[in-house]
């Protein structure tokens, strides 16, 4: 995967485009859309958030509850997917003989903190959402 970051040319706006390799669109072609779909309702709301304006109306008026509600639909969607992936993620460490020095400076704690969170995750099985990032959406 690649990420480029583009600011056009007379535009002070930024456009970044992600490209996924033959192998990761094989992956995650039912997946990437969805996933594409959420980032980009994440960082329209952390646009209005910050900006008190819904860059995405006409006239950039100040946000509705509509639109803090279609912006919370979708965050409502990515945070299973994240900690689902987060935990398969820590499971393929562990099976891979991983120990808990490198796990905890990935995760910005100390390594008890990360102990507890791998412990955490071996001594269950996979969640639903766990196994959906390891092995994507049952057909």
């Amino acid at each position: 995967m690649t990420v480029v970051y583009r600011a056009p040319e007379g535009d002070d706006g930024l456009e970044f485009t992600v490209r996924l390799t033959p192998e990761e669109t094989r992956a995650l072609t039912r997946e990437a859309r969805l996933l594409a779909e959420i980032v980009d309702s994440c960082l329209w709301a952390l646009g209005m958030l910050r900006t008190g304006v819904n860059s995405r109306d006409a006239g950039g008026p100040a946000p509705i509850p509509g639109d803090w509600y279609a912006a919370l639909r979708d965050l409502e969607r990515i945070a299973p997917r994240i900690e689902g992936t987060r935990d398969a993620v820590i499971r393929a460490l562990a099976e891979a003989g991983e120990g808990t020095d490198r796990l905890a400076h990935a995760m910005h704690t100390d390594e008890e903190t990360a102990l507890r969170r791998r412990a955490a995750v071996l001594g269950n099985p996979p969640s639903e959402w766990e196994t959906w990032a390891a092995k994507g959406a049952p057909e």
